[in-house]
């Protein structure tokens, strides 16, 4: 038989909760219903899962609830044909239901929480970008571009600085790869060699080198997303050897005025 002991206690502690509420009070009432509806469904699911004759649960439970009667103390007897008409109504309304429909709704909380961590593994799995090209090739250039763009990205939507680890948490899925991290640094050194290259041969504009000291700049990260970019576009036509592709669009960068 159903323990109906709890949900009588929680109807009691909800009645408590009578006349004006604050903020507070209201938040607490809140909490107590949330708990009085999620006991008071799992009786009628269960009832109905066991006897999914609407009218067969329904005789149950007045007998389960008659059982508890002499047993329940006199604070809570109040309380009992209040419950009774509740679940009877819901007794009605739930054995409508398809049974599919019934445990949907009674189990939807945990089918949704699978979904999502479904989808969130899925997406790390998903958003895997290989790196295995040789370095200097048109695919392996591409590849670590596609690294690089990924890695930009990913550092650009978890730059915050408060909940930082809310933010890495949640892009958890999408963080690069140790072996994509190793070849976005591998393709910015590239686009960053590449841009040393034209500023000695003054073929671009490009302010001075930072120092060692100062590392990579932001004005740095910009340009290598602006090369990854280049070099994924759709039609891009690729130099012999492909390395000297990532030129052009470090020269369009620093136009000369």
């Amino acid at each position: 038989m159903r323990d109906y002991g709890e949900l009588l206690r929680t109807g009691v502690e909800l009645a408590g909760y009578d006349g004006y509420l604050d903020t507070e009070g209201l938040k607490e009432r809140n909490k107590v219903q949330a708990r009085y509806n999620t006991l008071r469904n799992a009786i009628v699911y269960d009832l109905l899962r066991r006897e999914p004759d609407a009218a067969a649960a329904h005789n149950t439970m007045h007998r389960e609830l008659d059982a508890e009667r002499p047993g329940t103390p006199e604070g809570l007897l109040a309380f009992v044909d209040q419950v009774e008409t509740e679940l009877a109504a819901q007794i009605e309304r739930d054995g409508a239901r398809a049974p599919w429909r019934r445990t949907l709704v009674h189990r939807g909380p945990w089918i949704v929480a699978a979904v999502v961590l479904a989808i969130y593994f899925g997406l790390r799995i998903y958003s895997r970008q290989p790196v295995d090209a040789p370095l200097q090739t048109r695919a392996g250039i591409v590849q670590r571009a596609a690294a690089a763009h990924k890695a930009l990205r990913y550092a650009d939507w978890t730059d915050t600085r408060r909940r930082r680890w809310v933010a890495e948490l949640l892009f958890w899925p999408i963080a690069p790869t140790d072996a994509e991290t190793k070849g976005a640094g591998e393709f910015a050194a590239m686009v960053l060699d590449g841009r040393r290259f034209l500023a000695e041969q003054r073929l671009i504009c490009a302010p001075a080198a930072p120092s060692s000291a100062e590392g990579i700049t932001d004005a740095d990260l910009d340009l290598v997303g602006t090369v990854a970019d280049a070099v994924r576009a759709p039609g891009l036509r690729w130099a012999d050897p492909p390395i000297l592709t990532l030129l052009a669009p470090i020269r369009a960068a620093y136009p000369c005025r």
